[in-house]
């Protein structure tokens, strides 16, 4: 397992264009099990997700698999031209998801690099907002 900081910038967009533009770093850990390269972190306060630890599956093919586990319980697919549906638990109840991707690009050389992700979410049929992902991991010297 190597010591990773893992930087989210999140921009959203809805219907009318407004953006909303997230980002938050946290301490990580990267390893590979398998084929499979995996990036895990604890999200904090400002993602309001405060205990829950996300887990960023890659597969051989660079279909990205998202897991969040803790008081929100979520597994979400990415892969270019694709869409997947998920349920995306929290302790309000569950909702429907559908994610359809339009880019998912991941260059990871050794667990340093960048992954980008552009989807649109939809929420059990409600309007859907353009969701813009990107995904830094370097390595932590401290």
């Amino acid at each position: 397992m190597k010591p990773v900081l893992v930087k989210v910038q999140s921009i959203q967009r809805n219907l009318e264009g407004k953006e909303i533009k997230l980002e938050l770093i946290s301490e990580g850990k990267f390893y590979i099990r398998n084929d499979i390269r995996y990036i895990v972190y604890e999200e904090s306060e400002l993602t309001e997700m405060k205990g829950v630890t996300t887990v960023i599956k890659i597969l051989p093919d660079d279909t990205v698999i998202l897991l969040r586990l803790g008081k929100v319980q979520q597994r979400q697919m990415y892969k270019e031209g694709k869409s997947f549906r998920s349920q995306y638990k929290t302790p309000f109840g569950n909702l429907s998801v559908t994610m359809k991707t339009y880019e998912c690009n991941v260059d990871l050389q050794d667990g340093i690099g960048t992954i980008l992700l552009g989807y649109d979410v939809q929420l059990e049929g409600l309007a859907s907002n353009y969701t813009q992902l990107t995904i830094t991991v370097q390595e932590d010297h401290s």
